[in-house]
C-alpha cells in the first residue's frame, strides 16, 4: 500500500508542543541583525487578514501571527491591527506562517485554532484568515410568503428561495440581502426565478406571477464514473454567494435550470461522498468537480477525481508512519494544494482543544512547528481525535510549485470565481475520526 502521507501522529504532536528555548520575542518586529557585512538582501514583504466568520458575517480580526524558519522554530512575531490586517516586512529565514486566533463551536465551546501557510518565499499576499465563531442566535427572522397571487404555486410548480428545498409558507432570513426565489415545474419541463428585496415596513414577502420574468435555460447533464449526484448553482460577485441551488441524485437526473439573465456565473458540481471503515476508524470520503456552464446551458465536463481504496487506509496509517514528509502528487495530477487538519484534545482538568491547519503544496514536508510564548503548550496528554486531509486544484493550470503560489496569489485578490482559470475546482476530502 503506497504511503501518501508519512508523517507520524506521535512525533509531530510531540513537537507541536514543544517550547521553542528563547525562539519568540513577543515584539511586532524582531531585531535582524547586522549579519557580516556586504550587500544585505531586501526582507520579503507579505500581506494577509485574519477575520471572524459568524452569522454569515466576516469581523476584522486583532491576533497573533508567528513566523517559523524552515525547521519551525519561530523566529519572529506579530499582530494583526483592528482591522484585522498586516503588511510589511517579516523576519530573516521566515519559511512559514502561522496565524492563531480564537475559535466557538457548539459542542467544545471555544479553543485555539492554528493556520499555519507552508513554504511562502513565492508569496506576497496569503489572503484571508477566518475564525469560526458560532452563535445559536444569529437574530434570523420568519416572514410570511403571500403567494395568493401566484398561480405557478397552485398549478404544479415548487417555490424555492435560493436553496435546495422548497418552501410554502415562511421563509427564515437571516441576513439583510435579497432573497433569491425560483419556481420549478414538477415535471421539470420549466422554470422562472426573482430576486425580491426584503420588506422594510412588513414581515410579509408578497409574490406574484409578474414578478418571475426571468427564463430559466435547460442545463445539459453530464456524469463521471463514480458520481453520485450534481447540483447546479448562479455565483453573485456583489455578495460572493452562490444562489439558485438544484440537486439531483444521479439515479433521477431530471432537468437542471440556470437563469443567465440573472447571473452571469453559472457552476455544475459533481459529487461522490461514502463512508469507509478500516477497523474501528470511520474515514468519510468525498470529491468534487465543477464546470462552468454557458449561457446556453451546455458546458465542457471537469471529470470527477477518484478515490483510491488505498486511501482510506494511509490516512489511519498516519500515526506509524516514519517521517514528516507527504507527497500526494499521485492520487490526481490536477491536484496541487494539501490541508492537513488535526483536532487534539488534552487530558487536563479543562479539557482542553486546540485544532491546526496546515496548508502547503501537493508535496512537502512538514516541519517541527512551534510558538514560543504566543501560544503556551498545554499541560497533560494530547490526543489525536480528528484528522481531515483536503486535497484540491484548479484542472487546465500549470502544476509547479511557483506557478501554483502564482495561482493562489491571483486568488487571494479577490473574485476568482468569475475567471475562467479558477472555473474547474476538483477536490478530495477525506475526513477520520479517531476518537
Amino acid at each position: 500500500m503506497k504511503k501518501y502521507l508519512l508523517t507520524p501522529l506521535a512525533a509531530a504532536l510531540t513537537l507541536t508542543l514543544t517550547a521553542c528555548g528563547g525562539g519568540s520575542s513577543g515584539d511586532d518586529k524582531p531585531s535582524q541583525g547586522t549579519g557580516s557585512g556586504g550587500v544585505t538582501a531586501p526582507l520579503q514583504k507579505i500581506s494577509l487578514q485574519a477575520y471572524t466568520y459568524s452569522c454569515q458575517t466576516e469581523t476584522p480580526y486583532a491576533t497573533d501571527i508567528v513566523f517559523h524558519n524552515e525547521a519551525g522554530k519561530p523566529v519572529g512575531t506579530a499582530k494583526t491591527n483592528a482591522e484585522g490586517m498586516f503588511s510589511g516586512e517579516i523576519p530573516k529565514d521566515t519559511k512559514h506562517v502561522s496565524v492563531l486566533g480564537d475559535e466557538v463551536a457548539f459542542d467544545d465551546g471555544e479553543y485555539k485554532k492554528i493556520r499555519t501557510v507552508l513554504d511562502i518565499e513565492n508569496r506576497t499576499d496569503l489572503g484571508k484568515f477566518y475564525f469560526n465563531q458560532l452563535k445559536s442566535d444569529c437574530g434570523c427572522e420568519t416572514y410570511t410568503l403571500d403567494t395568493s397571487e401566484l398561480s405557478y404555486a397552485q398549478t404544479g410548480y415548487s417555490l424555492y428561495a435560493g436553496y435546495f428545498s422548497p418552501v410554502t409558507d415562511t421563509v427564515r432570513v437571516c441576513t439583510d440581502e435579497d432573497i433569491y426565489f425560483s419556481v420549478v415545474a414538477n415535471d421539470s419541463n420549466e422554470a422562472k426565478a426573482t430576486i425580491t428585496a426584503l420588506p422594510t415596513d412588513t414581515k410579509t414577502i408578497k409574490l406574484t406571477d409578474a414578478d418571475f420574468t426571468d427564463q430559466g435555460v435547460w442545463v445539459d447533464h453530464q456524469v463521471s464514473a463514480g458520481t453520485e449526484y450534481i447540483t447546479t448553482a448562479g455565483y453573485f460577485e456583489e455578495t460572493n454567494a452562490f444562489k439558485f441551488y438544484q440537486f439531483r441524485q444521479v439515479e433521477q437526473l431530471t432537468p437542471v435550470f440556470i437563469f443567465p439573465t440573472l447571473t452571469e456565473h453559472n457552476f455544475y458540481r459533481q459529487y461522490f461522498d461514502e463512508d469507509s471503515y478500516v477497523g474501528d476508524v470511520n474515514v468519510r470520503m468525498q470529491s468534487q468537480a465543477r464546470s462552468r456552464i454557458k449561457n446556453d446551458g451546455t458546458f465542457e465536463l471537469t471529470e470527477l477525481p477518484v478515490i483510491s481504496p488505498d486511501l482510506s487506509a494511509d490516512i489511519v496509517a498516519f500515526a506509524n508512519a516514519s517521517d514528516l514528509s507527504y507527497d500526494f502528487s499521485s492520487v490526481d495530477d490536477r491536484l496541487t494544494n494539501t490541508e492537513i487538519d488535526f483536532s487534539f484534545l488534552v487530558d487536563d482538568a479543562a479539557e482542553t482543544r486546540f485544532d491546526m491547519n496546515i496548508r502547503g503544496y501537493i508535496s512537502g514536508q512538514v516541519p517541527d512547528l512551534s510558538f514560543g510564548s504566543v501560544f503556551p503548550e498545554p499541560t497533560g496528554n494530547a490526543t489525536l481525535e480528528q484528522l481531515d486531509i483536503f486535497l484540491y486544484g484548479y484542472a487546465g493550470n500549470p502544476t509547479d510549485k511557483k506557478s501554483v503560489d502564482a495561482l493562489l496569489e491571483e486568488r487571494a485578490q479577490g473574485k476568482h470565481i468569475t475567471k475562467d482559470k479558477f472555473s474547474n475546482y476538483v477536490y478530495i476530502d477525506l475526513d477520520a475520526a479517531l476518537d
